[in-house]
């Protein structure tokens, strides 16, 4: 293609249009991979091609596709072992014992291939064998990654990744084609659905943690703000927020605490019937 330029703005635009993603014209180097994706994976067959498509196509598998292509999902088990060690040691002992939950809703905003609500439920499985009353949802906005998420199957390296042996054995049966799937056990109780963090309506008031890491940092701040805002909205009082090493509140009027827990940064929403109790 003589002049790629257009066809890295049209895609750039798309994909910000549906997902808040954004991709500045220095970032459009990251495109190159996604769109040989895109060209081999699909009935396209040339650059020409996809152009004409994005600025012409209403089938919604197609659209669909791209956004997936255009995501992000890379992930593993344990990803950046702290924050768990924070859930672990930290905040669910507070939300269990200090609030005396009858349940604890927790929501993985950007789950992928399933790694991080796995790693989730077996972190509170260890801490508490005996405590069952868990509502744990798992969204991603690609449906393609959800499925394999919903399927519960890993090959032998995404398996090991991240996990150590004694929990692998211990949540995951070996099948065939040296391939592990988690225990029935474990993932029946994820829900998974898809979700766009961008544009759809967000519960009020229903969890008590949120994971949301790796998301915010590819919107621009505007969309950073909105998706915070509405973040915000559905912690319970009392509830944290959990993001990304690299992701922060600066910029943003969100009223949240900061707090540093087993040396990750969570983010806190003050309950402020127990303040004024105390």
């Amino acid at each position: 293609m003589e002049n790629k330029e257009e066809l890295y703005r049209v895609l750039a635009d798309f994909v910000f249009k549906n997902t808040g993603i954004f991709y500045g014209e220095r970032d459009y180097y990251r495109l190159d991979s996604r769109i040989d994706k895109m060209i081999r994976e699909s009935d396209v067959a040339s650059e020409e091609e996809l152009l004409k498509s994005l600025k012409q196509s209403t089938d919604k598998e197609f659209l669909a596709k791209v956004i997936d292509v255009c995501t992000n999902n890379e992930t593993f088990f344990f990803r950046d072992q702290n924050p768990f060690n924070a859930l672990r040691d930290h905040i669910l002992p507070e939300l269990l014992e200090k609030k005396k939950l009858n349940q604890l809703n927790i929501w993985s905003c950007a789950c992928s291939s399933g790694q991080e609500p796995l790693s989730i439920m077996m972190t509170i499985k260890e801490k508490y064998p005996d405590f069952s009353s868990i509502s744990m949802e798992a969204t991603d906005i690609s449906q393609t990654i959800l499925e394999k998420a919903k399927s519960g199957i890993y090959n032998s390296l995404e398996a090991q990744r991240g996990i150590s042996i004694q929990l692998l054995i211990k949540y995951f049966d070996q099948v065939e084609n040296n391939c592990w799937k988690v225990k029935s056990d474990l993932i029946d109780k994820i829900q998974y659905k898809p979700f766009n963090l961008f544009s759809e309506f967000y519960p009020s008031g229903k969890y008590d943690v949120l994971f949301c890491r790796n998301v915010l940092i590819y919107q621009n701040m505007e969309n950073k703000n909105k998706i915070l805002q509405k973040l915000f909205q559905a912690l319970k009082p009392g509830g944290y927020l959990i993001m990304g090493a690299g992701e922060s509140l600066i910029g943003s009027d969100i009223k949240l605490e900061q707090k540093t827990l087993s040396g990750t940064m969570v983010f806190y929403k003050q309950d402020l019937n127990s303040f004024q109790a105390a």
